[in-house]
């Protein structure tokens, strides 16, 4: 934040992979203390829902960290010039996931930016001991935001919000393709 503060750019790419902290978070925080400074969320996840919620907290433009040469220099010549421009995955036509084991007219879309996180990292196989270690939070924090979860997406219990976080990581992942394998093990 310092360095935003003494350099004050006029475009800022921000990788949203913060480890510990919030990346949403972070934007948001950015794009509030910085309003003529125009921000390019970057991201490893091509759905869309991630695109909104960038653009929501203050993103004019979002790639993924999958994006080529040409499309990074086309969104970086856009936002400079003005324009929003998203590239959000390779697949846009599905706009909003619906959990498969929720009850009908529950979406992701409906969570917030930490439960979406929480979510995530439910999907990847974190158990809340391990979720609220990544995120610096209690354990109850976390047990609190997955009985949020398990409401809004009607989950009837902990095995299907599970099941339904291994599901939607799994479709994330098929629709742009993970370089967290080449990483190392994923958070």
């Amino acid at each position: 934040m310092r360095l935003l503060g003494r350099h004050q750019p006029d475009l800022l790419l921000l990788d949203l992979s913060l480890g510990h902290r919030d990346g949403m978070q972070f934007l948001k925080d950015i794009a509030g203390r910085f309003a003529g400074t125009r921000i390019i969320a970057l991201s490893d996840y091509g759905d869309p829902l991630y695109a909104t919620r960038a653009v929501r907290a203050g993103a004019v433009g979002y790639l993924t960290k999958h994006a080529s040469a040409a499309q990074l220099i086309t969104t970086l010549r856009a936002v400079a010039a003005g324009d929003t421009l998203l590239r959000a995955s390779h697949n846009t036509s599905r706009r909003e996931v619906r959990p498969q084991a929720g009850a009908p007219g529950h979406s992701i879309a409906s969570l917030t930016d930490r439960e979406v996180h929480v979510f995530r990292l439910i999907g990847t196989g974190l158990g809340t001991t391990r979720i609220a270690q990544e995120l610096g939070l209690s354990r109850k924090t976390i047990e609190t935001y997955r009985e949020h979860i398990k409401l809004k997406l009607g989950y009837p219990n902990a095995e299907a919000l599970l099941k339904g976080a291994l599901d939607w990581a799994a479709l994330s992942q098929n629709e742009s393709p993970d370089t967290r394998k080449d990483r190392g093990n994923p958070r």
